[in-house]
């Protein structure tokens, strides 16, 4: 029998990520960040919800 105690602690991450993802984008449109500091946090960002899908699979 599958354990699903460790992926319940996933199940809101992902849609936290995709959230700071989008504020990311947001204050750089509104001039709060550079475009060197986007072009360095989104790839993270988007690799961590890629990572956190990948558990929540298992």
């Amino acid at each position: 029998m599958r354990n699903n105690s460790s992926s319940n602690g996933f199940r809101h991450l992902t849609p936290i990520l995709i959230v700071l993802l989008a504020l990311l984008f947001l204050l750089e449109a509104m001039n709060l960040l550079t475009h060197a500091v986007v072009a360095v946090v989104w790839p993270i960002l988007f690799g961590l919800i890629g990572l956190v899908k990948l558990e929540e699979a298992k």
